[in-house]
């Protein structure tokens, strides 16, 4: 009886030995494919396709045919018509991938949204990453108070190159700031 029991646990134990380490395998893989920057950019492609607009769409598919060592990407959504909440959406997704490591966010347009306002810009400078190089925020209805934050946050955007914000709602005085920020800051142009 015991040289039984001997045979099966030498016969079996290499078997679940095995299966176990299959197993490990396996979860270690799809461990790993979730740290991958490809992976991680879809917490922004499937918010952007949960908005259900063709431009939001549009910046999916791009998302999604990035290749497996892009360490970057670009996200316009011009024209959009993004509501305040779809923004805030896009804005946490944005951030989700800068924190969990994934592609670094480069240009950014969010142009000719005019529900942004002051609020969206909020939203927006607490999620920008500081890897953005370019940003666009043509005629969104963007006041004083928007444009204050935004130039707060430029000052510490080491990579920023280029800050696009025409017909907005600026006050001279937030015209004036962004023109000395552009002159102040090297390499740094300011569109107004």
């Amino acid at each position: 009886m015991k040289q039984l029991q001997r045979t099966l646990f030498f016969i079996t134990f290499p078997v679940w030995v095995f299966s176990f380490t299959i197993i490990l395998n396996v979860f270690s893989s799809y461990l790993s494919a979730e740290e991958k920057p490809e992976m991680i950019i879809s917490y922004l492609i499937h918010t952007l396709r949960s908005i259900n607009k063709p431009v939001c769409e549009k910046a999916a598919d791009n998302l999604q045919s990035l290749t497996d060592n892009k360490s970057n990407y670009d996200l316009h959504l011009r024209n959009a018509d993004l509501t305040y909440k779809e923004i805030q959406r896009i804005a946490e997704a944005i951030k989700t991938v800068h924190d969990k490591r994934g592609p670094s966010l480069k240009s950014f347009s969010m142009s000719y949204n005019k529900h942004l306002g002051d609020e969206g810009v909020f939203v927006l400078v607490k999620a920008l990453p500081p890897t953005v190089t370019e940003i666009g925020l043509v005629q969104c209805g963007i006041g004083d108070q928007g444009g204050d934050s935004l130039i707060s946050w430029a000052i510490n955007a080491p990579k920023l190159k280029w800050l696009c914000v025409e017909q907005n709602s600026f006050s001279d005085e937030i015209k004036r700031r962004f023109i000395q920020l552009g002159k102040e800051r090297n390499g740094l142009l300011v569109v107004l």
